[in-house]
Parts: C-alpha cells; structure tokens; sequence
C-alpha cells in the first residue's frame, strides 16, 4: 500500500508495507526505508526506476510540445548503493522516532538526533545510525561524530527556538582517492571544541583529510555560507573522474555520483563532436568538470562561473592537470555574457545551469552566439524542456538527441542530457 500527494513535477510515493511480492518490487537495502526522507525508491526494482526516470523526462518534453522526441532509458548508475561522494546530515533537538523505536518500548532521548529529515517535517530529523548510499568511511565518520556530540554534551540546533550549538555534519569521501573531509556547522566558532573533535576521530583512526568547521548565523535550514576555518589536514581533497582530478572544498559543487558522473562526461563529449579545432564555451562550468573532459578534443575551451571560488578551483584544476587549452571567468550569467568575451564565436556551447533552469537572459545570449551545437545538461527536466522551447523558437534549433544519466538511484531524480542542433538556412 503507498500513499500518493502530487507535486508538480512528479507523482512521490512512500511505501507503507508490502501486501505481495510481485514484479517490479525489491527488498530495501536500508532499515530506514519508507521512514526517512532520502531515497524513498529502494522497494521499486532498479530496472523500474530507469522506467520512471524516461517516462518523466519524455513527458516534460511532450508537455512543451515535442511529441516525436524519443527519450531513450537512462544509463544506470555503476553503483546503486555507497554511491555517493558527499552527504550532508543534520542535527536536531527535536528527534523524530522510527515505528520499531516506538514498538521496542525502549526509553529513547528524543532531544538529540543526527540524520536525515523525516518525510514532509522540516523540523524533525530521524537518527541515522549508517546509510546505504554513502561509503563506509562516511558510515564510521557519521558515528564516531555522534559519539562525541553526545559526549560532548554540546546542544542539537532547535530551528523553532533557534537555539542550540550544532547544525549540520557534511561528509566527503573520495571514491577514486580514499580521501575524506568532514566539515562541522555550527552556530559558533568555539577552537577548544573543534580540537576536541579532531582528537577524538584521530583516536578513533578516523582523522580525514581536511577538517573544516563552518560558523552560520542563518535561520534557515540550509548550511551554504558559512564562514570556513580549516581546523586540521589539508583545505581540500581529491577525486577523478576519468583521468581527470579535481580538488573539492567543503562548499564545492560536485557531482555526487562520481561513477555515473564519468558515463555523464561520456555522453558529453559524444554529443558536443568535437574534432580537435572548436572553440567550447562551457556556460555554469563550476571546477571544470566538463571544460577539462572536453578540453582534449577542443581547438579552446572557455568557462563561465558566477562563484569565484569554483571559478579559483577550476583554475588551479586546469594547471594541475595540465590543460592549456582552456581559461575561466568569473561572470553572473543573467546579465549576459562577460565583455571579454563579447566577441565570441562558440562552435559548441554547454549549458549546465541551476536546478531552476537557464535565466531568460542567458537564452538570449545563447540564440544570439548562434552556436552550432548546444548541449544541455540538467538534473530537472521540466525547466530544462521549457528553456530548450524557447532555443527552438522560429526554428533557430532542434533536437537531435537526449539521453538520461541515472546520479541518483532510489530517488525521483535523474540527470538528462540533450543535444540541440542550429538549424540551416
């Protein structure tokens, strides 16, 4: 039995209990199944969710009036648990318990938790113990931090009293490196408690790579702007993807499927056709995932960030890994293009834009460059499907091809990349 609310974009589904097994179910991987608020897809068999996941992406498109497209069934993930390269975890004074902790009848302090939130309850988190779909080094991190919060006596944020000393734990381990950052959000910058904690994960064997504490005075329940300081090791780590390595911060936007991400990179370059001699303008290129993948079969690849500091970090990635043929500029893009690149004239463009989608200003500037290919990249296909209408406004382009890319097994998300060519004439 599943119980159903509609949202705009999609149909969200939680399982309540299994009445028979039948074709197209699976046994979740996770205690936490159907009680926490992440992956509420594991009783769906694999091979359903890339059915889903197309029926979603061609239904956009059908919905914007492209109804010959065809989209074919996402490339799954090489991983569908312990695929995920970065997590971020709450605190709460405000516990939220599972049916089997109110079913033991056990005394349970329900003024601490460090999870997920629970379905539809901004203000609740469920107390993760481990998750399936991060590492195991995340899984001791997670743990051994509980440990010492609880310890620690240090107070869980209440976001109704906006109380409290604790916010949120964000984890990264990388799948290619092994190495791990942890970054500790809390309302304060207290030195004594943070060399506590860097003492007791290196007892533990457990010290990473970078630990970083973030101080946010912010109401809300988002951990982005905190004031950073590097408490122990290095102030970032590593991860490849392909032969490529980057350098991820504790802020940095990276994908967070690090093998899914390579078949992405691989449809990328398939899509753009380069042949060695274009000029590749890579518009919210971020470190320079894909300015670097692209970079080999490129005449010259230009990047466009309005974050400085990814725009920094692509830069160092670009020298670390040796790529001369590519530079990156720090530019808000709904204002249009930089000036020094009023000139320009892409052979190729790559749009990989917010989850809400291309800003109508940078429609704009994408139809007067006139590329000859745009390849759009999206991890929501319903902005996506409207922004690329307007592309295809008075015949300027049409679509050649998509191909989803499966990042997030379990969940209703999936990755969806198009390839728009100029029309002639």
């Amino acid at each position: 039995m599943a119980r159903r609310r509609k949202k705009r974009t999609y149909a969200q589904e939680r399982l309540d209990e299994t009445l028979e097994s039948g074709i197209g179910l699976a046994e979740p991987a996770c205690r936490y199944a159907g009680e926490c608020g992440g992956c509420a897809w594991q009783a769906v068999a694999y091979d359903r969710q890339l059915d889903f996941k197309r029926e979603w992406v061609e239904r956009a498109f059908r919905e914007q009036g492209f109804d010959d497209l065809k989209v074919p069934t996402p490339l799954g993930s090489p991983d569908l648990y312990r695929y995920r390269n970065k997590m971020e975890f709450s605190f709460s004074a405000r516990r939220w318990l599972t049916r089997a902790e109110i079913d033991s009848g056990d005394p349970i302090p329900r003024d601490f938790a460090l999870g997920l939130h629970a379905p539809g309850a901004f203000d609740r988190v469920l107390d993760i113990a481990s998750c399936p779909i991060q590492s195991e080094a995340a899984d001791r991190l997670l743990e051994a931090t509980r440990a010492f919060a609880v310890q620690s006596g240090a107070e869980p944020y209440d976001i109704h009293a906006r109380t409290g000393f604790l916010r949120y734990l964000i984890l990264r381990v990388g799948v290619h490196t092994g190495q791990t950052l942890v970054m500790l959000v809390t309302t304060e910058r207290r030195e004594g408690f943070m060399r506590d904690y860097a003492a007791a994960l290196d007892s533990a064997g457990l010290l990473p790579t970078c630990l970083a504490n973030g101080v946010t005075e912010r109401l809300g329940a988002t951990s982005e702007g905190s004031e950073i300081t590097i408490d122990a090791g290095s102030p970032s780590i590593q991860e490849r993807i392909g032969e490529w390595t980057f350098e991820l911060g504790p802020e940095t936007f990276f994908q967070p499927n690090t093998r899914s991400a390579e078949r992405l990179c691989e449809v990328l370059r398939r899509f753009a056709g380069l042949s060695g001699r274009e000029t590749v303008l890579d518009l919210y290129c971020g470190v320079g995932t894909f300015a670097l993948s692209l970079s080999p079969d490129a005449g010259e690849v230009l990047g466009v960030e309005r974050v400085e500091a990814a725009v920094d970090s692509a830069r160092r990635n670009a020298y670390a890994n040796g790529v001369n043929n590519a530079r990156f500029i720090a530019h808000d893009l709904d204002s249009g293009l930089p000036s020094a690149l009023s000139d320009l004239q892409p052979d190729v463009v790559i749009v990989d834009p917010p989850r809400a989608g291309l800003h109508a200003n940078t429609v704009q500037t994408i139809r007067e460059l006139a590329p000859a290919r745009v390849v759009s990249v999206s991890c929501h296909p319903v902005p996506q499907a409207e922004n690329l209408l307007a592309l295809c406004a008075d015949s300027s382009y049409y679509i050649a091809e998509t191909q989803p890319v499966d990042l997030f097994p379990h969940t209703p998300h999936v990755e969806n990349v198009a390839l728009l060519i100029r029309s002639r004439g």
